[in-house]
């Protein structure tokens, strides 16, 4: 049996889709058989793997991706279904709405969420909106993933902000540590492995996640 793990957010700009595949990179580099589906309707990760493909034809591919489309609950519930039965992780770029209503299989049938996230106040907005819609939906457990972060920037109200917005979280799911904001962060590859660069940046979170996948 898999592990369904979604990348989700409301809020655009956080870096769900470039998360994602790092994730799957990272994984992939730990043996750990994973695949990624593109359930997004602008199909961001896997046009990426396309044009890298294009790009380097003789590159061995890593990890799949498949698109998804969410238009057809019946398409979406049994790809959903096929995929559960699968062993490793599925990692599934979620799009950055809830109007579909057939988000929601995706949503039930989810063993994790992972909703990257900043600390300004529209994206914190944002993010308990969200939950508050996500929790009517799903039993997954919610893993917030701090993305983007400049710690030495921002006045005193609003480190303080930062920490009260880490303790709530916490009680609603995990706080990973936080990725820092960083060029190499930016910049993702659906075919080649982390640069050292990119593994430093990325290790203490994703390896938080790792331990709470291995929980489930």
């Amino acid at each position: 049996m898999s592990k369904i793990i979604l990348f989700s957010n409301i809020k655009g700009g956080v870096g769900k889709t470039t998360l994602c595949a790092h994730f799957a990179e990272y994984l992939s580099m730990k043996g750990v058989p994973v695949v990624a589906v593109d359930a997004d309707i602008q199909a961001s990760l896997s046009r990426h793997r396309e044009r890298e493909v294009e790009a380097d034809p003789g590159q061995t591919v890593p990890w799949a991706i498949t698109r998804l489309n969410t238009l057809d609950s019946k398409i979406v519930k049994a790809a959903m279904n096929e995929y559960k039965e699968q062993d490793g992780i599925v990692l599934t770029d979620c799009p950055g709405n809830l109007n579909d209503n057939n988000l929601s299989i995706l949503y039930s049938i989810a063993d994790l969420i992972v909703i990257p996230m900043s600390y300004d106040v529209d994206t914190i907005d944002a993010t308990g909106i969200f939950v508050s819609v996500i929790s009517q939906k799903s039993s997954a457990r919610l893993v917030f993933l701090p993305n983007r972060i400049n710690t030495t920037e921002g006045k005193a109200h609003e480190r303080e902000m930062r920490d009260e917005t880490i303790s709530v979280l916490g009680r609603l799911g995990t706080v990973t540590p936080r990725i820092k904001q960083s060029v190499v962060i930016k910049r993702y590859s659906t075919l080649y492995p982390l640069d050292k660069y990119q593994y430093a940046a990325v290790e203490h979170a994703f390896d938080r996640i790792i331990e709470i996948i291995n929980q489930l």
